[in-house]
């Protein structure tokens, strides 16, 4: 990882943490939102807003099941800012 995709990475467990109401040591990239850190869906639904607003980025038609663990919201806010500033559109 490069020093702007840590910032992002600190970034992330920071909310994650905050929004999950759990440790932020807990949240690693192999963290699965429901089954290790307890989401439920307004956790998720909350954790989308959150990221969208903080990192700039839509992930509207984003399919949720490609989603399962910290690291995926990871790689997927990365490949969408990258997407954003390259002026390649998603979803």
């Amino acid at each position: 990882m490069n020093t702007e995709q840590m910032d992002h990475w600190d970034e992330l467990r920071a909310l994650c943490a905050s929004i999950m109401s759990v440790p932020v040591q807990d949240v690693v990239p192999q963290a699965r939102l429901v089954a290790d850190l307890g989401a439920d869906s307004l956790d998720i639904t909350e954790l989308q807003a959150a990221s969208e607003d903080h990192f700039d980025v839509s992930v509207k038609g984003v399919d949720p099941a490609s989603v399962c663990t910290i690291g995926d919201v990871a790689v997927l806010i990365e490949r969408l800012r990258t997407a954003r500033t390259s002026g390649v559109v998603t979803g």
